[in-house]
């Protein structure tokens, strides 16, 4: 909510992407819509399959230039945008992968993460896509996250502290 603190791996990849954003931004799966104060003076629409959370983003007023609306990527009628940003929510879709294409075609620059490698039934049932890795994204640039927030250009060993490293990627037109 509006005021929470933010945790360090969720406010580093918002950093990254507002220093890789471009004029307008696109969030899809953008939850309570937090992300977008990190992106204050930018056009941001963020959607989600989640009415009430919608709802819940709507209340907020994060900023003046944020909108939020219930959508169905599946169905959505994109238009062109700068940016189209999508942290974590790829591996939820059963065609995650395609849809990732499918935004190709609506931005400049399309931003993700992912869990990496991720071993089935580790984050539980509403992951849909696991095993994830720098293979599946062909003409992405890539950079990872560890639990503590550190971006890196290699993922960080797994061990008690960093059980799981996010691959983030980035892909420009």
């Amino acid at each position: 909510m509006k005021g929470d603190p933010v945790f360090p791996r969720e406010s580093t990849r918002y950093q990254w992407a507002a220093s890789h954003a471009g004029r307008n931004i696109l969030e899809i799966g953008c939850s309570s819509g937090y992300g977008s104060q990190f992106m204050p003076d930018k056009p941001y629409i963020g959607l989600d399959y989640d009415p009430i959370i919608v709802d819940v983003a709507n209340e907020q007023q994060w900023t003046p230039h944020c909108q939020f609306h219930h959508a169905d990527i599946n169905t959505y009628p994109f238009d062109q945008y700068d940016t189209i940003i999508a942290f974590e929510v790829i591996e939820h879709l059963d065609n995650g992968l395609e849809i990732l294409q499918k935004l190709k075609q609506h931005c400049r620059t399309l931003l993700f993460t992912v869990p990496m490698n991720e071993p089935p039934g580790f984050w539980g049932p509403h992951h849909k896509l696991h095993g994830l890795n720098e293979s599946h994204f062909p003409g992405f640039h890539f950079e990872y996250i560890d639990e503590e927030g550190a971006i890196s250009t290699a993922p960080k060993a797994i061990d008690d502290k960093n059980r799981l490293n996010l691959l983030i990627g980035r892909w420009h037109a």
